[in-house]
């Protein structure tokens, strides 16, 4: 007869079973609430150092993870750096339309978002990226009609690059933005030879 609801009451004795239980269960810990209480604490305690190591650790090893890609990125060839960006940026959701190799206009692909469109140059350089850059890459823009230009470079612009860049309308993506990109990016792209000749 257990499961069947008493007419008058409609609960089911398996329900009046539980709250019993449940009664019972809530009148011991009121009893020993210091108890209670001490143990959530001692708990919380013993937890916390655990969650900061896990998070210490995954965060070091993300570090370790994007310096060893950016370090790789500085030993690759022009080619390597520039099918690297391209890849990551693919990653990211853009459609990606490579240039030639020779005659590219200060443009090495192009990315897409639907109809938007933008120019990209990617330079690989040991020192610093110079105005020649941002140039090369605002006639690229012009060139092929798009809606933005970006210059990315492994390492930093000069001051004079960041000036022309402000007047030429060119986005400048540095060493830096270059961590951002590759931290926010769920797989470290790999470059792929896929430039037309």
């Amino acid at each position: 007869m257990s499961g069947r609801g008493h007419k008058g009451l409609g609960i089911s004795s398996d329900k009046i079973l539980i709250y019993m239980l449940y009664a019972v269960v809530l009148i011991v810990m009121l009893q020993h609430i210091e108890v209670f209480i001490g143990y959530t604490i001692l708990v919380a305690l013993l937890a916390i150092p655990y969650f900061l190591l896990r998070w210490y650790t995954k965060d070091k090893k993300k570090q370790q993870f994007l310096q060893s890609g950016l370090n790789e990125l500085d030993s690759m060839d022009t080619v390597q750096f520039k099918e690297y960006v391209g890849a990551l940026f693919e990653s990211r959701g853009y459609a990606i339309e490579y240039t030639p190799k020779l005659g590219d206009y200060g443009t090495d692909f192009i990315l897409r978002e639907g109809n938007y469109s933008i120019a990209v140059q990617a330079k690989r350089y040991n020192g610093s990226a110079g105005v020649k850059a941002v140039q090369e890459a605002s006639c690229g823009k012009a060139y092929y009609k798009t809606n933005e230009v970006w210059a990315v470079t492994n390492h930093a612009f000069t001051k004079n690059a960041y000036h022309c860049a402000e007047r030429l309308n060119v986005k400048l993506i540095d060493r830096n933005d270059l961590i951002g990109l590759l931290s926010e990016s769920s797989v470290i792209a790999k470059p792929q030879e896929t430039r037309p000749t």
